[in-house]
């Protein structure tokens, strides 16, 4: 059993009870609103640690359950909230699941999706979404002003970013669809990382830096690669990549950024690695959650 079971009583429930639903929109709200609070303070300092950031969402993350758990106590049957818990306890509870154990609160799995560094909300989901469409979706959503604008600021927010990392992947896999050999070869390079990066999430006793020394040594990787198959890739079919990996250098996210702006000496592949190591990367949870069922 998996969080997504959860997930999947939890959307029952928030379509029962409206009152439910209601508060669970306004902790998504006023979490997405601290985390970019939260990064806006960390820019100020001038810090742009990647260990720094994700303590300072789980910080955020751990305070938003708390105050939406607090919220809705009291509100549904008992039997509903047994249920949910009984559920919630089956679980294997990952690194990232962690605070589930911790509040007693149907919705607080689904919050917990919407508030990570890859936020699974469906108005920001890639699919075969433009960028446009993307951020047409988000901009009453949008802090920074890009998805109205279309003016790069310093830092895109919580939503313009994801679309924006979301556009260069798909565009990332467009041009890699036409570069087999290229993309055998990336691929097998991420399935490593990304077997890598669930064993250090599974790990509690795992430092970030392992993270890092992972990501560093896969950029080089990457890089390595696509210095192979130069002879592969036409200049002129990448126009299009290169203007999404310029605008995902101002990603909020230092993680992502920092790989972002590595994006010249990597090449393709930079799109990928810039999401692979964020808090919530669903090829990574995905991979963790494999692993804790054959534990």
């Amino acid at each position: 059993m998996v969080r997504r079971d959860l997930i999947g009583i939890e959307e029952q429930l928030l379509e029962r009870y409206p009152e439910l639903a209601a508060r669970h929109a306004v902790a998504r709200r006023a979490g997405a609103q601290e985390i970019t609070a939260a990064i806006g303070r960390l820019d100020a300092a001038g810090e742009t640690d990647a260990g720094t950031f994700v303590a300072q969402v789980s910080l955020v993350q751990r305070a938003a359950l708390e105050g939406y758990a607090a919220s809705v106590r009291g509100l549904l049957p008992e039997d509903e909230v047994a249920r949910w818990i009984t559920v919630r306890d089956a679980l294997k509870l990952n690194a990232y699941d962690a605070l589930l154990g911790d509040v007693d609160a149907p919705g607080a799995a689904s919050l917990l999706d919407r508030l990570e560094a890859v936020p699974e909300d469906e108005a920001t989901c890639g699919g075969q979404a433009t960028l446009d469409q993307m951020l047409a979706a988000v901009e009453d959503k949008c802090t920074c002003g890009y998805a109205s604008s279309r003016v790069v600021p310093k830092r895109t927010c919580y939503f313009c970013a994801h679309a924006i990392t979301e556009a260069w992947n798909t565009e990332e896999r467009r041009l890699l669809s036409g570069l087999p050999a290229l993309r055998e070869d990336l691929n097998q390079l991420f399935e490593a990382l990304v077997e890598r990066l669930a064993w250090i999430a599974l790990n509690p006793e795992a430092e970030w830096s392992l993270v890092e020394h992972a990501g560093r040594k896969a950029a080089r990787g990457v890089a390595r690669l696509n210095r192979a198959a130069r002879g592969q890739v036409v200049d002129g079919m990448l126009a299009t990549w290169r203007e999404l990996a310029t605008e995902a250098t101002h990603d909020y996210r230092p993680i992502a950024r920092s790989a972002a702006k590595r994006w010249k000496r990597t090449g393709l592949g930079a799109a990928r690695l810039s999401t692979l190591a964020l808090p919530g990367n669903p090829e990574v949870k995905e991979r963790m959650t494999k692993r804790a069922q054959t534990r």
